[in-house]
């Protein structure tokens, strides 16, 4: 019997490729929703904003970000509401969208395999998860932050 408990995370499904969070940074996974436009010339990361709890959350075009493939519409996408770390004060939550409903577990280091080299920008490392037989991504919250702290403007906040 293992005494590893691993730790709480979600794997999130973009695409053919999966972000791999702790379940502490996520504020709620919801159903999809279009998100609304800013501006007419809003920047390529930006699908728009959300009304979630009675606030504007910004939601950010992952695949452009990570420059995957655009993804396919499909009725399982959800949206992933994300804890604002760096810009808590000024923007509290951001999201993403998920191509199917994330899967809560529990990961433990014994649960990862061997580092993969080639990771794109906006992702701290790429790892097999052995358990999952799968690749996964652990996010760069801060590149994903930085760019909302660039155009906070833009979006009609005061830093």
């Amino acid at each position: 019997m293992s005494t590893n408990t691993g730790m709480r995370s979600l794997l999130i499904p973009l695409g053919e490729k999966h972000f791999l969070v702790p379940s502490a940074c996520v504020a709620e996974v919801t159903s999809y929703r279009e998100p609304e436009r800013v501006a007419d010339m809003q920047p390529a990361w930006l699908l728009g904003t959300i009304n979630w709890r009675n606030q504007r959350v910004p939601v950010l075009a992952i695949e452009n970000v990570l420059s995957l493939p655009i993804f396919a519409k499909n009725l399982k996408r959800r949206i992933i509401i994300f804890y604002g770390l760096e810009l808590n004060q000024v923007l509290p939550f951001y999201a993403i969208v998920a191509t199917d409903i994330p899967r809560a577990l529990s990961v433990a280091e014994d649960h990862l395999g061997q580092l993969h080299d080639e990771k794109p920008t906006g992702v701290v490392f790429s790892v097999e998860m052995l358990s999952e037989n799968v690749t996964v991504w652990l996010p760069d919250v801060s590149y994903l932050e930085s760019l909302f702290r660039k155009s906070l403007g833009f979006l009609g906040l005061k830093g």
